[in-house]
């Protein structure tokens, strides 16, 4: 081998990752160019931001610290799915972790970097391994798909079936089902898989082997813990953070003066939560605002300028958080977007 042949390198590998922020902030701008140019086709922007002016600001204020607040939760929850035996882990690292995770999954989306990039923060930060991160959010998704299926139980018939429950006592009925669900979750979680085991073998192919697995696997993170106190814990505060998801949507309607109440923002959060879970656009552009004027319509609200310009907000208060601490996430965790969490 000759000195000229000893000194050739090979040349370097293209990192496609590096184009990821950048194809990202074009779909996004083409995703806003489109939506300005359909919104004055249809609507007409100066109505829109007519009703936008005229949104109380206070209200709007508020909404902003309740999401804030959802997820400084979300943070605290995760800790107690982390730390089963009392370990102590840092608040602050628990806390940028997850903001760093919601960013990740807001900029890129359809790669679902969001868990990873949790995972990486909290393992950089502490001693808690990438692997031990990522069993955790299985029993954490498990929770959330729980806490949707009760709240859809109560409130679709609250919303469909409005004058049957003007009687306290149907709705005492409902409560009472709700406790004795949690009841079992928490005490009786090895009852509740051996149901939902022979309950899935009823389910189409594709429905069960999509998310049986989660479910199981979940409920049976949740039957490992033990501690039924923190059991009790991470019921209680996912109950917290559904309270918290239904009441932005409802301060916001208090803000543009729509004459809407605590079920139907329910209604409004569920139908986000169903949508905006499977990988879409970034920051779920379009997606968010299409799903929430859809279900708005259902309610009969006269003014498309008006149900437009609450998606808009109500939108702004979900991305302004994220992109806030979550940017402040990625300086203090030195997450780099080409690594990809690795």
């Amino acid at each position: 081998m000759t000195a000229e042949e000893s000194d050739t390198t090979p040349p370097a590998r293209f990192n496609y990752k590096k184009l990821w922020p950048w194809v990202n902030a074009g779909i996004a701008f083409l995703l806003i160019a489109g939506g300005i140019w359909f919104l004055n086709r249809t609507v007409g922007l100066d109505k829109i931001g007519e009703a936008m002016r005229l949104a109380d600001g206070r209200f709007i204020l508020l909404a902003l610290l309740i999401i804030t607040l959802n997820g400084a939760v979300k943070a605290w929850r995760w800790g107690l799915l982390l730390t089963p035996n009392n370990e102590k882990v840092p608040y602050t690292s628990l806390f940028w972790s997850t903001w760093l995770g919601q960013y990740v999954n807001m900029a890129v989306p359809f790669l679902r970097l969001g868990e990873v990039a949790r995972a990486y923060a909290i393992d950089q930060q502490t001693d808690i391994g990438k692997v031990r991160a990522l069993s955790t959010m299985v029993v954490e998704k498990t929770l959330e798909l729980i806490m949707l299926a009760l709240l859809l139980a109560i409130v679709v018939p609250l919303v469909v079936l409005p004058e049957a429950f003007g009687n306290w006592w149907m709705l005492g009925i409902l409560a009472g089902i709700i406790l004795l669900g949690l009841y079992l979750l928490a005490y009786q979680t090895d009852f509740v898989i051996r149901i939902i085991e022979r309950l899935g073998r009823w389910l189409p192919g594709r429905l069960r082997d999509k998310f049986m697995p989660l479910v199981l696997s979940g409920l049976e993170g949740i039957a490992a813990l033990r501690d039924k106190r923190t059991v009790l814990l991470l019921l209680g505060s996912s109950i917290l953070i559904i309270f918290l998801s239904i009441l932005a949507p409802f301060i916001l309607f208090q803000a543009m003066n729509i004459p809407l109440g605590l079920p139907e923002a329910a209604v409004v959060d569920s139908a986000l939560s169903i949508v905006t879970t499977p990988p879409s656009t970034p920051g779920q552009l379009g997606v968010f605002e299409g799903t929430t004027v859809f279900t708005l319509n259902q309610f009969g609200l006269k003014s498309g300028a008006l149900i437009v310009s609450f998606a808009i907000v109500y939108h702004l208060v979900v991305l302004i958080p994220k992109i806030i601490f979550g940017g402040l996430a990625t300086s203090r965790t030195h997450w780099k977007w080409q690594r990809g969490g690795d």
